[in-house]
Parts: structure tokens; C-alpha cells; sequence
């Protein structure tokens, strides 16, 4: 068995040419590129679930010799994958797989997973590879790919254009690091799903949903900076889960999944920020708060087109004024979008990931130097001082909540969530009865808090539509006073379940 620890990073087909003519290559390269032209295909039962046991089998055909390979679930922590790997070349007369070429416990995995189903062709593809072997300074030896080809199941053809990067030997932050140079030259998206995943989508009825993010279980000895680097892989996993599903089908609640991960990974810098204090997490962080801006705008108006615009239509069916509202909203809607791909698709969110990988994988929280014993402290010490932090800045506000202008309602909210996500990283250190009615209860006064932000919301945005054309001037009054009205009530229920929630005994005191 061999590991196979690589990174994906995909571009457009135009921007491969560039990339085959980095510098950084020149530099580390060892010895002349070689090109192949590699037919794999992949096989699986009818419903994949090989593929979704964790398990990739494929025969290759590459120099007239046929592979079988192997591969099983990434066992990697960060962006770079770490897969097991099991290879052997096939003789002239094996047309299909051979489990029996197998290790006996992976044979008996595949006929658990494939549960008696047949296990047949289910993806192929054709791929032109230019491979060259590169050493870094630190020794490091990395095969860098360009691959360019097309993946075929069910009828349908998807393009590949990648760049996979594959550690032969050394350190994996040399991966990040290679990659950090090329994306100075063009955006590069890191790739989460493997050539055999994607064929699942390729093949399959259904398009991908948005992903919510997982609850992040850590032991409860873990110390703080092991769990810090175990939450912000999360966080970043959680956004770029989402990225391929809301540029290529322009899904509203990946791009909220999206916007939810940043701000998870924002609360997270801060909570440990005394811990680490380092000025590289200052940066990335702001780096975070860039992009949720810029896809913040699309969401917006998703919100406005869906949520806010809608009771209104439906108390005034076929109203003209309310109809050219909408309209307008959506021209604007589509620019948005625009933009958010745009923020998606740029060299600066390429960097900010690999920093962000780069950050994690190397701990570089340590360069900022005091005594390192601090990252020793355990998470079950830390955590309780946290929460006690975050939980004070929202009673400060809250004492006051009668009183709240409509600027500090949006602050207590702000201050809410930093509770809530805080709240997420930490609950597998105590008991889930304790943790989940808390949590419930602070989800649900987030909730109403929610509500009053869009309402906020839609008023900007109707100023701003007002703006462009005054002649929506009278629905965008009607939108707003309806709203209103509503908000009053809304806020009348925020009033109490606050105080509910400030009853409630903290669980991790």
C-alpha cells in the first residue's frame, strides 16, 4: 500500500498555458516533462456505493500496460488529500477488475459496500497529463500535473482542467506553498472532489446541495491549539464544500453556507486570539470578512426575492407596482451574483485559502514567539473563559433591551451569533442534554433577530432600487411599512425570549 497526499487546484482550460509556464517551475524542476494520454475507467455498482463507501476502483490504460487501482477515503486534515492507494498492472487477459489482486480485507470491503449488486463501468475518463518532477530547496519532491481531458457517465461529459500536485516525498506544506506561487499567476479554486466523485455527480439525476456544516467533536483533553487547528480545517472545509455547488448552480443556500463558514472561521480567530496572537490570523480574518462582503450583496437580494418581497405579493396578487419592484430586484440580483462569482473565481480568494491552509498546516501561530507553553492549556480550561466573554459583551447590551436603537439591536445580534458559533466548536466537551437546550434556546432568539436584520435589509435595498428608479418609490414605502409593522411585533418577541434566555443557567459553569 502506498499514501497518496495531493492537491487539486482546477482553473479555466486558458489558464493552463500559463500555468505550464511558471517560473516557480523552471526553478524546481528535475529532469524533462512527460506527457501521457491516460483512459481510466472507474466502476461501481448502479447507485455508487462503492463511491460512497469511501471506496474509488479503476482500470487505466496508459503505454499499452492497464492498471487497477485502489483508493480509499482521505484520511487527510487539511486540503491536501491523504488517501491509501493500491496498485498493481492487470494481464492481457483480466478485461475488468481483478478483486482478487486485492489485500483480502479490502476484496471483503467491496462486496460488503457493493452488498451483492453487480459492480460494472460507471465513469470514464480521457485525460492528456504533462508531468514533471520537481525538488524544493528543503528537499522536498512534489510531481506537479496538468490535466486536460473529459469525464463521461451516463451520456453526459463534464471537463476536467486541473492541476494536481503530489507529494512524493517530505513536507505537505510544500504543496501550499508551490500552489501560493502559481496562484500568483491565476486563480486556482482548490478541488474537493476527486475525478471519481465528480463522475458520481456527473451520473447521478440530482444536482449537489448545499452542505451544512458538521458539529466539530474534540476530545476533552485536547489542548487549544490542537483544537484551534481542528476548527478552522473544519470552517474551511465547510466553505469550499459549498463553492463548486453555488457558482456552477447557482445555489442560494451554498452561497449562505458559504457566508455561515466565514463567519464561523471569523469567530473563531477571535475566540482564540489571545492565545495565539499573531498578526497573520489578523489578516486572514480580514481576508474573510472581504469575501463575506462580496458574496454578502447576492444574498441579500436572494433574501429580498424570496423571503421579504413575498407576503406582499401574495396579500396583492397581480399589483403592477409591486410586480416592477420585483423586477428591478432581480436585475439587481443578477449583478450581485456576478460580483460573488467574481469574488469566487479571483486570484485574492485563491490566496486567502492557501494562506489559510498554509496557516493551519504549519502552526504559524508559534512564530509570533512568548511561551509556547500557552498552546499546551486545555480546551476544557480555556473554553468555559470564552463563553464566559462572549456571554457578558451580549448581557452588557441586553440589560438595556428596551431601550435598544435599531444599531444596537443589530450588535446585540452580532454579539449573539459570536455566542452561537463559539458555542458550536465547543459542545462536544459537555453533555449533549445540557448543550442542546441551550443551544436551542439561543437558536431560536437568533432566529427572531434574524428576521430583524433582513427587514433592515430590505430597507437599504429599496433605497438603493429607489435610487435607480424613483418611480418604485410607492411600492418600496408599502414594502417597508408592511415590514415594519411586522418588526414591531417581532421585536416585542425577541424582548421576551431574551429574557428567557438570560434565565437559563450556563451549562459549562
Amino acid at each position: 500500500m502506498n499514501r497518496e497526499i495531493e492537491l487539486k487546484l482546477e482553473c479555466e482550460p486558458e489558464a493552463l498555458d500559463r500555468v505550464s509556464r511558471a517560473p516557480v517551475l523552471s526553478r524546481l524542476k528535475r529532469g524533462r516533462a512527460s506527457e501521457k494520454t491516460l483512459r481510466s475507467t472507474y466502476f461501481d455498482t448502479e447507485d455508487f456505493s462503492l463511491m460512497r463507501s469511501g471506496l474509488a476502483l479503476r482500470v487505466r490504460e496508459a503505454g499499452g500496460k492497464r492498471i487497477q487501482t485502489l483508493k480509499t477515503e482521505s484520511d487527510g486534515t487539511g486540503l491536501a488529500s491523504d488517501r491509501g492507494e493500491w496498485e498493481v498492472q492487470l494481464g492481457s487477459d483480466e478485461e475488468g477488475p481483478n478483486l482478487n489482486r486485492l489485500p483480502a480485507n479490502l476484496k471483503a470491503r467491496i462486496r460488503k459496500a457493493a452488498n451483492g449488486a453487480p459492480i460494472s463501468p460507471r465513469l470514464v475518463s480521457d485525460i492528456h497529463r504533462t508531468a514533471r518532477h520537481l525538488t524544493t530547496p528543503d528537499g522536498d519532491e512534489i510531481e506537479f500535473a496538468i490535466d486536460r481531458g473529459v469525464l463521461r457517465a451516463n451520456g453526459r461529459e463534464a471537463r476536467v482542467s486541473e492541476v494536481e500536485l503530489e507529494l512524493k516525498r517530505g513536507d505537505p506544506s510544500s504543496l501550499y506553498r508551490l500552489a501560493l506561487e502559481l496562484a500568483d499567476l491565476v486563480p486556482l479554486r482548490v478541488g474537493m472532489r476527486s475525478k471519481a466523485e465528480r463522475g458520481v455527480t456527473l451520473a447521478g439525476d440530482e444536482k449537489p446541495g448545499a452542505i451544512r456544516a458538521d458539529m466539530i467533536s474534540l476530545a476533552r483533553d485536547i489542548d487549544v491549539e490542537d483544537a484551534y487547528a481542528t476548527i478552522l480545517r473544519q470552517c474551511l472545509s465547510h466553505l469550499l464544500l459549498n463553492e463548486a455547488v453555488a457558482i456552477e448552480n447557482a445555489s442560494t443556500e451554498a452561497l449562505h453556507q458559504m457566508r455561515v463558514a466565514l463567519r464561523r472561521m471569523r469567530s473563531a480567530f477571535a475566540a482564540f486570539a489571545k492565545v495565539m496572537k499573531d498578526e497573520t490570523a489578523q489578516h486572514l480574518s480580514r481576508d474573510a470578512k472581504w469575501l463575506a462582503t462580496a458574496i454578502g450583496r447576492a444574498r441579500d437580494f436572494d433574501v429580498f426575492l424570496t423571503t421579504i418581497l413575498v407576503p406582499l405579493e401574495k396579500e396583492n396578487p397581480g399589483d403592477k407596482e409591486i410586480l416592477a419592484l420585483r423586477e428591478a430586484a432581480e436585475k439587481q440580483r443578477k449583478r450581485a451574483w456576478a460580483g460573488a462569482r467574481s469574488a469566487l473565481r479571483s486570484a485574492r480568494m485563491s490566496s486567502f485559502v492557501l494562506r489559510l491552509a498554509l496557516y493551519v498546516d504549519e502552526r504559524s501561530w508559534r512564530d509570533a514567539g512568548g511561551d509556547a507553553s500557552r498552546f499546551e492549556e486545555a480546551l476544557s480550561d480555556f473554553a468555559p473563559k470564552a463563553l464566559d466573554k462572549y456571554l457578558k459583551d451580549a448581557t452588557k447590551l441586553g440589560r438595556r433591551i428596551d431601550g435598544l436603537s435599531v444599531n444596537e439591536r443589530h450588535e446585540l445580534r452580532k454579539r449573539l451569533k459570536k455566542l452561537r458559533y463559539t458555542l458550536s466548536f465547543f459542545a462536544s466537551l459537555y453533555r449533549r442534554p445540557d448543550t442542546r437546550n441551550y443551544l436551542h434556546a439561543l437558536s431560536e432568539l437568533q432566529d427572531v433577530f434574524g428576521a430583524l436584520n433582513d427587514v433592515e435589509s430590505a430597507r437599504k435595498l429599496t433605497e438603493e432600487l429607489t435610487e435607480l428608479q424613483p418611480l418604485l418609490v410607492a411600492p418600496a414605502e408599502r414594502l417597508r411599512a408592511y415590514h415594519e409593522r411586522r418588526a414591531r411585533k417581532q421585536w416585542q418577541s425577541a424582548v421576551g425570549l431574551w429574557r428567557d434566555f438570560r434565565d437559563i443557567e450556563p451549562f459549562w459553569r
